[in-house]
C-alpha cells in the first residue's frame, strides 16, 4: 500500500495575507511559498505541516458554536501552549478573540480574525 502523509492544511478567508500575517506571528512561522494572488504557505516551526491560506470568493465566517443555517466550521486547529494565560493573551493581542461560549475548562475557544475558531490547549 502506497503511503499518505499530511502536507498541509489550507484555510480560507475573504484575506488571505492578513490571515497569514496573524499565524506567522502566532506560531512564530514564516511564508515559505506565494501562490500569486491566490494565497500563502506558512511553516509551522517543529512539524512537517504547513498551514496555506487562499481567499473564497463570498467567504462567511462560521458561526461557533453552530447555529442551525448560519455558516459551520468545517476543521479546527488545536494547539499545545505552555501557558495558556499567556497564549490567550499573544493571541488576543495578534487580533483574536476569546470566544463568548467556552464548554471544557481546561481548553480556551479562540477566533482568529477571520472568525475561524482554534483551541489553546496545556501540553
Amino acid at each position: 500500500m502506497s503511503k499518505i502523509t499530511l502536507a498541509s492544511v489550507t484555510i480560507d478567508s475573504a484575506d488571505f495575507r492578513k490571515l497569514a500575517d496573524f499565524y506567522v506571528k502566532l506560531l512564530d512561522g514564516e511564508i515559505v511559498r506565494e501562490f500569486g494572488e491566490h494565497g500563502v504557505a506558512v511553516s509551522v516551526p517543529g512539524t512537517g505541516v504547513q498551514l496555506n491560506f487562499q481567499n473564497a470568493d463570498g467567504y462567511e465566517p462560521p458561526v461557533w458554536p453552530e447555529e442551525q443555517g448560519k455558516q459551520q466550521q468545517m476543521a479546527h486547529l488545536d494547539l499545545l501552549v505552555g501557558s495558556l494565560d499567556e497564549a490567550v493573551k499573544r493571541a488576543v493581542g495578534l487580533g483574536a478573540r476569546k470566544a463568548p461560549q467556552q464548554f471544557i475548562p481546561e481548553i480556551v475557544v479562540m477566533l482568529d480574525p477571520a472568525g475561524h475558531p482554534f483551541c489553546l490547549a496545556p501540553e
